[in-house]
This record gives structure tokens, C-alpha cells and sequence, in this order.
């Protein structure tokens, strides 16, 4: 059986804090066999072939460095990349077709990024030799006999002419910051204004790329890659900050290429990813130790595998459940008393007007909230947290836990758990099992200024509900991460409201998970940065056929994990639900 040991050098302190306390307590160690070195950064490395997998280590670390994992079955291949000893590896690649979509799923910390980065050629495979620099003509050897030989032939002949739309937009905002997205996008678009219609930023062109909001950033880098000379476009989370309205606006942008382009796209958005792939990879393995891919399936076949968490082809077994997107937990549980109501709202912020018809939200219930970005969702949610003045009534005798949009923790040099402290000093002793079911409690000493985005979402969402209130308002808990924690972070937010018997209010552009958190659903519609106006609260499917009706699109339901489609518009289903008015079926 082969093994993997991971270090994590960030969390490991030795030797200031610690005395290699993992090696003293290794067996192997204590019978002569030098499984433990010590490296130049005087941190410990250990001999994967050595070690026996007793796991003492893991437990006795005080800080909750290491990993040791006893792989059952194997990759077939030594890794394509390995960042340095008893760290990340990656096993295969994807497999590049030309004139095909190829879609890209998994967990966060799993490799994607890494395999984007060697498709794209700012990183070379190592094959787990990280003590070694491959040449060109190496790495195509290692690569011979397969798909993958024949591209990286064009890549390093500098036949592949790559456009990269990185994940890390907030770094390429501060590289850019004082450029404004006219001179930006003019280096690669000669129709600027047409161009600039088509996606509707005609009036966000002469404003600097560091004053540009995340949906906006997110838009124009994804218009600057399309239309960027290439042959290969790779697109590395493109739907963060998005509404929905702007994802099908890209949705049916790629559509429109893809017949003459090659396209690498990673994504946690299903009804993208399935919308848009030809054929999908598979990242499964275990977060910050070893990512693998998939061979490539279709990708109806793919999402469903991934979904039902077992790879038929392969004949392998990547989760120990099933996503289920058809079984909401405490749906047994009534209602109780209204919480908070209100009527005749009216909010007036510069030239921006909102509207907001009548509604309430009462105990063991969640509501969810759709619509534009731009058309008061946010002003809506901050109106309740009395951070707004506005004109009508709303019954405020409670008190209120909120979560924002955005926030700026680069300047919080404070720990995750004097963070969540901040919102209940017993939180470890209330709320242990959600720790680890979110996969907090190994970030608690760690600085919040250092957690990813997906982290910091899932921590102060958190947060926001161990805090004792009333009425908890979460605007887009979901952005950044990835399904299976947007799956355990809406079991959350459901235990918690239904335990405690109150109120919540969740604002959020995944249809998938905010269909599944809700009770019912709050429907948007207006202008962008005109005007607003909240329709109503309807049962959830009412209210998605309601929206879908303003974006002129229809979704069904698959028939084998129940996950919501989306309809290809004009096919024989969207015609046939449409001409029935079903727009959510």
C-alpha cells in the first residue's frame, strides 16, 4: 500500500514551539529506521517508504501539521507535478481536444489551478522529482504515447498561442489598478464599442480597473481573454461575482465561439459547467495532500458521477455519500410566528430607487433571495440591518445577525478564533461538531487575513450565525467555494435556523443551493442602478418560474440526481415548456 505524507509548513512551528515532538513519538524513528529528517528550514520531512502509516504522528502534533494518507488504490502514474518533499502532488492532467469544451470539477485544493497553470505553460511537471528541472524535450518523453505528447509538442514550439483568465482576480486588480478598462480591453479589441454594448460596460470604460466592483473585474477580464489572439482559452472560475443574468450573457457568449475554439473551463457552478462542456474531468483526491484526474466522460455522465460521488468508469469511489439535491433536511418542521414583517418600503440612494412590496418572515424559515445584481438585493438586506434609511414600516423589536456582501479583512491581524469569539466566546463548546463538519477547526489559529476566499466565506457565515439573534441576514455565503462546501455550509445555515427557531434571510447566485436552502423565495426584478423592486415571497417553485420568466430561460429536472438543467434555448424542451408557461419544471 502506498502512502502519502503531507507537512504543512505554514502550520508547523518546529522547532521555536516545538521540539520535532513528531519525531520522538514515531515508532519507526525509535527503532533506528531514519524515516524523519530535517531539512534546511529546519523543518521535518518524512520517508513516505519508510513509514508504516500508524497515524501517532498526526494525533501528537500540536499543531495539526501533518497528514499521512494510505492510498488503497493508486494512480497508475508516478505524479506529474510535486511541490517539494511531503507536499502537494498531482496526478495526471486533462486531456486537451481540439475544438471541444472541456469542463473541469472538484474540491478546492485539489490541483485544478496547478494543471491550469501547466496547460498554460507557467509551470513545469516535475513528475514528484521536485529536485529536478525537466527540459522540454523531457517532458515530452514522459508524455509519449498519449494525447498529451502531441500537445505539449505544440506548446513548447510555440504552436499553442494560450489566453488564461486566472482565479485570483483581486491580484491582477492591484497589478492593474490605475489602468482603466478602456486601455485594458483596447490592446485586444478593436470594436471596443460595440464590444462594450454587447456586454453592457459601456459605462464602466473610462473608470480605473482598481475602482471596478468583483462582478465587474470578473467581466471585463473574461471579455479581454475571449478576445485575445488564441487558440487555447483557459478560464479559471469565472462565474465568482456573477448574477445569473451575466452568466448566461457568457454562457451564450462561449456557445457562440466554441465551434471554432478550444476551451479549458474550471468551475463549481453546475448548471454552467453542464450547460457549456463537451466532456468533463473529475479532480478527486484529498485537499492540500494529492488531487488526481479523471479520464474524461460526457459531461451529463460526469457532473451525475461526480454528483453520486462513484467514477463508473474507473470503477472508483471518491466521497462516502451521494450529493442529494432532493432531500432538504427539517422540512417537517412548522412555521411558527411572524419574526419580522413590513410594508410600503421605499429606499431612495442617490439615483438608484427601491421598491418593496409587502412580505414577512416567520420562525423555522429561510428565505431566499434572486435577482440581478444591481437591483437591490444587497440595499434590501442592509435596510433590515438598519444600515439604510428608507421610507414604509418594518417591525423591528429583534435583534440581527448579518453578514455582508463584501468586506476587507487585509488589515485583521487576528486569529480565526479570536474572530469567531467575537461573536460567541463558547462557540468551541456549542458548536464542536459544526467546526469540523466545516472544516474550521483546523484554520483556527490562523490569521483571517490569510484564508482564501472560500475559507473566509465559510467563516464568517459561520460567525454570523453562532451569534444569539433574532433574524440572521447571509448575503452570497456561496461565492469562492466549492459544491460539497456549499453543500455542508446550506445544511448549516438549516440546522442552525430550525434548531434555534429562528430567521434567516440568504442572498445568492447558485440556483442549486439557494433552491435547496429555502423555504421560499424572495423574487427581485428592476433596472441595474436605475431601480429595484422586490415582487414578492412565493413557494420556491413559483418564484423560480417567476424569475426564469424575466431571463427567458427554462431548466428541468434531471431524472437521475435530481439536479436542476438548463434548458439549451429553442430546443424541443424549452419550446414545449415554454409554450406550457413552465418555466421551472
Amino acid at each position: 500500500m502506498k502512502r502519502i505524507a503531507v507537512i504543512d509548513r505554514d502550520r508547523c512551528k518546529a522547532p521555536e514551539k516545538c521540539d520535532y515532538m513528531c519525531m520522538k513519538v514515531c515508532p519507526v524513528q525509535k527503532n533506528n529506521l531514519k524515516i524523519f529528517n530535517i531539512l534546511q528550514d529546519k523543518k521535518p520531512s518524512i520517508d513516505e517508504s519508510l513509514c508504516i502509516g500508524c497515524g501517532i504522528c498526526v494525533k501528537k502534533c500540536p499543531f495539526n501539521a501533518i497528514i499521512i494518507i494510505n492510498l488503497t488504490k493508486e494512480p497508475d502514474e508516478r505524479p506529474v507535478f510535486q511541490y517539494g518533499p511531503n507536499t502537494f502532488r498531482l496526478y495526471r492532467l486533462p486531456i486537451i481536444k481540439e475544438g471541444k469544451v472541456i469542463g473541469i470539477i472538484g474540491r478546492n485544493g485539489m490541483g485544478k489551478s496547478t494543471a491550469i497553470n501547466i496547460i498554460a505553460g507557467l509551470l513545469k511537471p516535475n513528475f514528484g522529482d521536485f529536485s529536478k528541472k525537466y527540459d522540454d524535450k523531457e517532458i515530452i518523453r514522459e508524455f509519449r504515447g498519449s494525447e498529451l505528447q502531441s500537445y505539449f509538442e505544440k506548446l513548447y514550439s510555440n504552436k499553442v498561442i494560450i489566453s488564461y483568465k486566472p482565479q485570483n482576480i483581486t491580484q491582477i486588480k492591484n497589478m492593474l489598478k490605475e489602468k482603466t478598462v478602456r486601455e485594458l480591453l483596447s490592446k485586444v479589441i478593436n470594436n471596443l464599442d460595440e464590444i462594450s454594448k454587447k456586454f453592457e460596460i459601456e459605462n464602466i470604460l473610462g473608470r480605473k480597473i482598481g475602482d471596478l466592483s468583483g462582478g465587474e473585474l470578473q467581466k471585463v477580464l473574461y471579455i479581454f481573454s475571449v478576445y485575445k489572439d488564441h487558440n487555447l482559452l483557459l478560464i479559471d472560475e469565472v462565474t465568482n461575482y456573477l448574477d445569473i443574468y451575466e452568466r448566461l450573457r457568457i454562457l451564450n457568449n462561449l456557445n457562440e465561439i466554441k465551434e471554432k475554439d478550444t476551451i479549458l473551463i474550471i468551475d463549481h457552478d453546475l448548471l454552467f459547467l453542464d450547460s457549456i462542456s463537451d466532456i468533463i474531468h473529475i479532480v478527486y483526491g484529498v485537499q492540500k495532500a494529492y488531487g488526481a484526474f479523471s479520464y474524461p466522460v460526457g459531461a451529463k455522465e460526469g457532473i451525475n458521477n461526480y454528483l453520486n460521488g462513484f467514477i463508473k468508469r474507473e470503477n472508483l469511489k471518491i466521497r462516502d455519500k451521494p450529493i442529494r439535491l432532493d432531500v432538504k433536511s427539517y422540512t417537517d418542521i412548522k412555521f411558527g410566528k411572524n419574526i419580522i414583517e413590513w410594508e410600503n418600503v421605499i429606499v431612495n440612494l442617490d439615483s438608484f430607487r427601491l421598491e418593496v412590496n409587502p412580505g414577512y418572515i416567520r420562525e423555522n424559515e429561510i428565505i431566499g433571495v434572486l435577482g440581478r445584481n444591481g437591483i437591490g438585493k444587497s440595499t434590501f438586506v442592509k435596510t433590515l440591518a438598519g444600515e439604510i434609511k428608507y421610507e414604509g414600516n418594518i417591525s423591528k423589536n429583534l435583534t440581527i445577525s448579518y453578514k455582508p456582501q463584501f468586506y476587507d479583512f487585509s488589515n485583521y491581524n487576528i486569529t480565526v478564533d479570536q474572530f469567531l469569539k467575537g461573536f460567541n466566546e463558547k462557540y468551541k463548546e456549542d458548536y464542536k461538531e459544526y467546526l469540523s463538519m466545516l472544516n474550521i477547526s483546523d484554520l483556527l489559529d490562523r490569521e483571517v487575513n490569510t484564508l482564501s476566499g472560500g475559507e473566509l466565506q465559510t467563516v464568517y457565515t459561520f460567525g454570523t450565525l453562532i451569534k444569539d439573534a433574532d433574524l440572521y441576514l447571509i448575503d452570497e455565503p456561496f461565492a469562492n467555494s466549492d459544491i460539497e462546501q456549499r453543500l455542508v455550509l446550506s445544511k448549516f445555515i438549516r440546522d442552525i435556523i430550525k434548531i434555534k427557531g429562528k430567521a434567516c434571510l440568504v442572498v445568492d447566485h447558485d440556483l442549486i443551493f439557494l433552491n435547496w436552502v429555502s423555504d421560499r423565495i424572495l423574487v427581485f426584478t428592476g433596472e441595474p442602478g436605475k431601480y429595484g423592486k422586490a415582487l414578492g415571497i412565493y413557494e420556491n417553485k413559483e418564484g423560480l418560474n417567476i424569475f426564469l420568466k424575466q431571463l427567458d430561460i427554462t431548466m428541468r429536472t434531471d431524472e437521475e440526481t435530481k439536479r436542476p438543467k438548463i434548458n439549451k434555448q429553442n430546443s424541443r424542451l424549452d419550446l414545449i415548456q415554454k409554450q406550457k408557461g413552465i418555466y421551472f419544471e
